[in-house]
């Protein structure tokens, strides 16, 4: 009997399957352009952008997990993402199942908080912004995303609060989907408004497209507030170094 989760599955087979794929491809996208190493086999997508932050250096796997094959692949810190459960996988940390989320697409966004604006970053001086304030806001290491990114399937939004930078949001086109990632704000302008505003403009950047992303706990409640809602529980492993 089959799972849906082979690779010769198409990927409008399930939500969860198409989100899975286009978070996958994100990331490779992302290792490529920095200059780093992907590897495709079967049930697996190995991406190192050999980067200090270990949300960019991901092993998405949906099958039986390899630890060793997994770890000898990266030469940092990393994430493996898996939509099922797995057995303990030595020399990794468990992070948590936090749930995959879809919002059906269509709708409009609320008006911005007073005082908030969101733009898509078009440049490279926008994307070091960007990157400062994701890193203070998530927090993680500063990293610069490559500026060959801009103008593909990757798209950038810097939400303002009156003037000053404050949230950020990512959205990723792929297998049907809009894959939302890097919501982050900045902790002095929390509650007001910038990471929602700019989590709506992420979610909404393909309006014909149904949006997908990973939930943290603090961000649950907004998402659903949204119109997410949750497919599943996913599985999150992690080594630091």
């Amino acid at each position: 009997m089959r799972t849906g989760w082979e690779d010769e599955t198409p990927s409008d087979d399930t939500i969860a399957l198409a989100a899975v794929r286009a978070m996958a491809d994100r990331a490779a996208t992302h290792a490529e352009a920095a200059g780093g190493k992907v590897c495709r086999e079967p049930g697996l997508v190995l991406a190192d952008a050999g980067s200090p932050c270990l949300f960019h250096n991901t092993a998405t796997v949906t099958g039986p997990v390899d630890p060793a094959r997994v770890t000898s692949f990266f030469g940092g810190p990393f994430l493996l993402i898996s939509p099922m459960p797995t057995p303990e996988l030595p020399g990794l940390q468990l992070m948590g199942h936090p749930p995959l989320m879809v919002r059906p697409a269509g709708g409009r966004a609320p008006e911005t908080a007073p005082g908030v604006e969101v733009t898509e970053v078009r440049d490279a001086a926008g994307l070091a912004v960007f990157d400062r304030v994701l890193a203070a806001g998530f927090p993680a290491p500063a990293v610069p995303t490559p500026p060959a990114l801009l103008g593909g399937d990757a798209r950038y939004w810097l939400a303002t609060v009156d003037g000053e930078p404050a949230a950020t949001a990512m959205s990723y086109r792929g297998h049907g989907v809009v894959d939302v990632e890097a919501v982050a704000t900045l902790p002095h302008l929390r509650r007001r408004g910038a990471g929602e505003a700019a989590t709506w403009a992420a979610t909404l950047a393909e309006p014909d497209l149904s949006a997908v992303l990973i939930a943290s706990d603090a961000g649950v409640g907004i998402y659903r507030r949204m119109g997410y809602l949750a497919l599943v529980r996913v599985t999150l492993w992690w080594r630091d170094q």
